[in-house]
């Protein structure tokens, strides 16, 4: 039978964090591709130390019923910017995987709550998607960590809002902004806990000089010095006074909370997801194609009639 639940992993100088991430999803998936630079470069050129004995030790190690495509290739091209990079490495990644199933891709930084009802989720959609369906994104939403304190985390709290979300599986991958595309988005009630930038200050540091949205959220060195110093100052006690902390979208995170916990399985022990705020009416409104496509035509009109 030929795989469904197609799942893709980015891999790079954060890769031993998929000694989490990717233990969540191994017994629900078909198959898994670890896709990592063969020049151990990130996406903006710049290469990173890269344990490759301790890496495939573990690939062998957790990769007990064959499911995992190891794929190595060039995906830091000089003439590409860092965010039209992870987008290459993205459809590479599902070229490699092949036409047809649910394609899936996480981040090793990306822990699913519930993969397995995930999965069930998208095969009540489409048992097994053939690639020529219409398009569509199934999202899931983000409990963002910001920071790891001495005594816990600091971490994006939505206060009864919808939070942020991400398309995480598409019946016909087409990566134009990360995983974003202009396909139509569901939105689904499941939770991934997010290992954004609760770092140390060098990789963190690392990490916004040379991820994907660098060149579009954070490109000028003045503006990455001011919110790398502003998560410094990030602690157990003033987290509470800090708002409106995205990059790109200062709403998108529009407070903060703070869970006791020195790993993030002990987060896990002390924190309780927050229940989705839509109820299943609500959600199924705003998975309604043609309700979308109304509230379209009424937002045009609203600009026309503004003008």
């Amino acid at each position: 039978m030929n795989p469904i639940i197609k799942v893709g992993f980015c891999v790079a100088y954060d890769w031993e964090l998929l000694k989490k991430s990717i233990r969540l999803v191994y017994s629900s998936a078909d198959t898994i591709c670890l896709a990592v630079d063969k020049n151990r470069r990130a996406w903006s050129g710049k290469p990173y130390k890269f344990d490759d004995e301790a890496f495939y030790r573990f690939v062998q190690a957790i990769d007990r019923d064959k499911k995992v495509i190891l794929y190595e290739d060039d995906f830091a091209l000089p003439n590409l910017n860092s965010r039209e990079n992870g987008n290459r490495h993205r459809m590479l990644i599902a070229e490699k995987m092949g036409k047809g199933g649910w394609h899936i891709q996480i981040d090793s930084d990306e822990y699913f709550l519930d993969f397995g009802g995930f999965v069930n989720y998208l095969k009540k959609l489409h048992p097994n998607p053939t690639g020529n369906e219409k398009p569509l994104n199934v999202c899931a939403n983000w409990i963002s960590l910001l920071r790891k304190t001495d005594k816990g985390y600091v971490y994006v709290d939505f206060k009864d809002k919808l939070p942020e979300t991400a398309p995480f599986a598409t019946n016909v991958p087409q990566y134009e902004r990360a995983r974003h595309n202009g396909h139509f988005n569901i939105t689904s009630p499941f939770y991934v806990l997010h290992e954004t930038w609760a770092r140390s200050d060098d990789e963190l540091w690392f990490k916004i000089n040379n991820w994907g949205h660098s060149v579009e959220e954070l490109d000028a060195e003045a503006t990455r010095l001011s919110y790398y110093h502003l998560w410094q100052a990030l602690d157990a006690y003033n987290y509470q006074y800090i708002h409106n902390f995205h990059p790109a979208n200062p709403p998108t995170w529009p407070a903060l909370g703070f869970v006791k916990g020195e790993t993030i399985e002990e987060f896990l022990q002390n924190f309780t997801p927050p229940p989705f705020p839509l109820s299943a009416w609500q959600l199924a409104l705003k998975n309604n194609r043609n309700v979308a496509r109304l509230q379209g035509l009424i937002h045009k009109f609203k600009k026309i009639i503004g003008k």
